[in-house]
């Protein structure tokens, strides 16, 4: 016989997880939501008919921006407190019924939670297909990647519809094919290849997995590897736009001296790398870099050695670089380092690896030792701010490192 908890330990229970929401959770859950939640929950317990109802709030939560993890804990602390409130005397089973039916419920908000991730993550591949694919990315390599946005969209709409996908094997989708066949034509670095291969076989093999917890309704796994896969799609993206930008190299102007990007091509590279953020939300973070003493060097050394330290500046940065970071000249032995996907604190991480490679590494020319350092000053985008105001405030950063002495990273 089904235990019918009273209205007071109920409330009990509820006060409880209002103390242990504003304690743990980072999420603004305000008290109407939690009095929804109450109310939904104690329909459920009169019946168990009304679970669905679960998938709508978990939608709405999704769309208060209430974190998945924590509206599940929301979940996982009722069905502790509930068991832990039935009486001695109630039979083993009804804890065992108590703890199924939390679990259903769980799963049921997990689905709400997927549908609202569905919606966005669709939104966001229109988006990335009608004006990144088709107007940014090079015909070559916007065909293959496009088939796999197509993939996984209709992936996702598999979900939606709750019905079976057609899975294809890795190797023999359109991106596959692709790889094998026309890829090396394009791709002539051997880890960037086999990155991308390790990253497709990823994707395909995920969805596999993902399409077994959809046919077994494990709502709560699916969603999680749903934002895997996302990342996948984001990172083969990040490495095709590394491809495109060897193909911008082509057409657009290099510093000759030190064969960074020039001044000019730093405006369309930064609006690519814009649009992308507004869409995935990754983050960038740019620093404005300056020998220290370069006149010093021209006037000790002559010109030609000038040449040489800038050459060298260049070469260390590169060297420290991922390939879908970018160095700019942007006048004189002043420089901005463009870093993509990259927080500010992983940025300083970076920055600082190559002002020490440069300390410990001086250039030798005809046949003299000359010691150089850098300055650097950085800034995260704010996607609020123009990009020249985020360039004056790691300028702004940048003399601070002069200020401070020279050969230190500011942020």
């Amino acid at each position: 016989m089904k235990f019918k908890f009273s209205e007071d330990k109920i409330d009990i229970i509820f006060d409880r997880l209002l103390v242990y929401a504003e304690k743990n959770f980072k999420s603004a859950i305000c008290k109407e939501t939690f009095l929804k939640i109450k109310y939904l929950i104690k329909d459920i317990l009169e019946n168990k008919n009304k679970i669905p109802q679960l998938q709508e709030l978990g939608f709405d939560l999704a769309n208060l921006g209430i974190i998945f993890n924590e509206a599940i804990s929301i979940f996982d602390f009722l069905r502790k407190n509930f068991i832990a409130h039935l009486p001695n005397t109630v039979d083993l089973r009804e804890a065992k019924r108590i703890e199924r039916l939390f679990e259903e419920m769980e799963n049921e908000l997990s689905m709400g939670y997927l549908k609202y991730e569905i919606s966005i993550l669709k939104s966001r591949l229109d988006f990335m297909e009608k004006y990144i694919i088709a107007k940014e990315l090079y015909p070559p390599l916007a065909n293959p990647f496009k088939a796999h946005i197509h993939y996984f969209r209709d992936f996702l709409i598999s979900i939606e519809e709750s019905k079976a996908f057609d899975s294809a094997p890795y190797e023999n989708c359109d991106f596959g094919i692709w790889l094998k066949e026309r890829g090396k034509d394009y791709i002539d670095e051997v880890n960037l290849m086999r990155d991308l291969k390790h990253l497709h076989n990823d994707f395909h093999n995920l969805i596999e997995i993902a399409e077994s917890y959809k046919k077994n309704k494990k709502f709560k796994d699916l969603y999680f590897i749903i934002l895997n896969i996302q990342n996948i799609v984001i990172w083969i993206g990040n490495e095709f736009l590394y491809l495109n930008t060897k193909f911008i190299k082509l057409e657009m102007s290099i510093d000759p001296l030190t064969e960074a990007f020039n001044r000019r091509s730093f405006e369309t590279i930064i609006q690519k790398l814009l649009e992308i953020s507004q869409i995935t939300d990754a983050p960038i973070t740019l620093a404005m870099a300056d020998l220290d003493y370069f006149k010093k060097i021209n006037d000790t050394f002559g010109h030609l050695a000038g040449d040489e330290a800038l050459k060298h500046f260049v070469n260390i940065i590169k060297r420290n670089l991922r390939k879908s970071d970018y160095v700019f000249r942007i006048g004189g032995e002043e420089f901005l380092i463009l870093l993509p996907n990259t927080e500010l604190k992983d940025a300083v991480e970076i920055i600082e690896r190559i002002r020490k490679d440069l300390e410990e590494n001086p250039l030798y020319f005809d046949g003299k030792e000359i010691k150089i350092t850098a300055s650097f000053g950085l800034a995260e985008v704010d996607k609020d701010k123009c990009i020249n105001e985020i360039i004056k405030e790691a300028d702004e950063k940048l003399y601070k490192a002069k200020d401070l002495g020279r050969n230190k990273v500011v942020v």
